[in-house]
């Protein structure tokens, strides 16, 4: 890194820290409604009470429980069954995905970086981190869809605030460096450290911003590094797959110490496995069409 960069870098990340202060927080609705579902003792009553004080959050749930997907005989009119039919995590899911389509809507595209295939490849993460979770470590099966779907914000939050600078970590990669590497040179810090400051910030839970943070070295993660290595995997399984675009150029293979968390976790899961994890993957996406449908509805993809 030149010194010109180094002695910019601190100034950089000190700016990127105010941007992130200066974000929206999460809807009041939202915030609570993590809150009510991370609590084992919340009834569906009293999450339907405060997901009805925002209309169009329960327009929004109403139809996805509708859809054709669930198959109900009779119309689904209240929100309390709607989330006796759809589940906690999923209008969870829902909630927080619809607000953070919200906070960070941008009318500026770019064609190194379209921001459609960006959230395309999010909420394909999330799908295939719930999936691995549900599969081989359900206690984490509630965080996993939120710490996938938001893997990657600190990239929108580049994009949305420092765009210049964001462009030119891609025009990098384009010339050979690692988009690590050219993170570090040009801002000083890495989209994993930002995604992790946003967490924070809109108070998610520890275990999020963590996951946030290791994302690409849960090998570094001194909790949860089964969930970290899950929502890892489920990332690398999303680039094999070619779901939207995450801004990363190329990808390489996993790093062997991610293979180690799960042997060490008991985790029947190694680079053997990688061809029928993408093909459960596909099937786990086809299955969520209702729920990718109304997502897509509300960006107006």
């Amino acid at each position: 890194m030149s010194t010109g960069k180094q002695s910019t870098g601190p100034d950089r990340i000190r700016k990127i820290t105010e941007s992130i202060i200066g974000l929206p927080t999460l809807p009041t609705v939202v915030a609570k409604m993590i809150e009510l579902v991370d609590n084992p003792r919340t009834s569906a009553a009293s999450l339907a009470r405060l997901i009805a004080s925002d209309q169009a959050l329960t327009a929004r749930i109403l139809k996805l429980a509708n859809s054709a997907y669930y198959g109900f005989s009779r119309e689904i009119s209240t929100v309390n069954m709607a989330i006796v039919v759809l589940g906690f995590n999923t209008v969870k899911d829902m909630g927080l995905s619809l607000s953070v389509f919200d906070a960070f809507k941008s009318k500026q595209q770019h064609p190194s970086f379209d921001l459609n295939r960006f959230w395309e490849h999010s909420i394909a993460c999330g799908i295939a981190a719930r999936m691995l979770a549900r599969n081989y470590r359900s206690r984490y099966t509630g965080e996993a869809f939120v710490a996938g779907l938001l893997h990657d914000i600190g990239k929108v939050i580049l994009n949305q605030y420092f765009q210049n600078e964001f462009l030119s970590i891609i025009d990098a990669q384009v010339k050979g460096t690692t988009l690590e590497e050219a993170e570090a040179s040009v801002i000083g810090t890495h989209h994993s450290q930002i995604g992790s400051w946003l967490a924070e910030k809109w108070n998610l839970p520890r275990i999020i911003s963590r996951s946030l943070l290791h994302h690409h070295d849960p090998w570094n993660s001194q909790k949860d590094p089964i969930l970290v290595a899950l929502i890892c995997l489920a990332n690398h399984i999303c680039h094999l797959s070619g779901f939207g675009h995450s801004g990363r150029l190329r990808m390489g293979e996993p790093d062997p110490q991610l293979w180690e968390i799960f042997r060490n976790e008991n985790v029947p899961l190694d680079e053997a496995d990688l061809s029928n994890l993408q093909t459960e993957f596909l099937l786990e996406f086809d299955k969520s069409e209702a729920f990718i449908s109304s997502l897509h509805e509300s960006r107006e993809l």
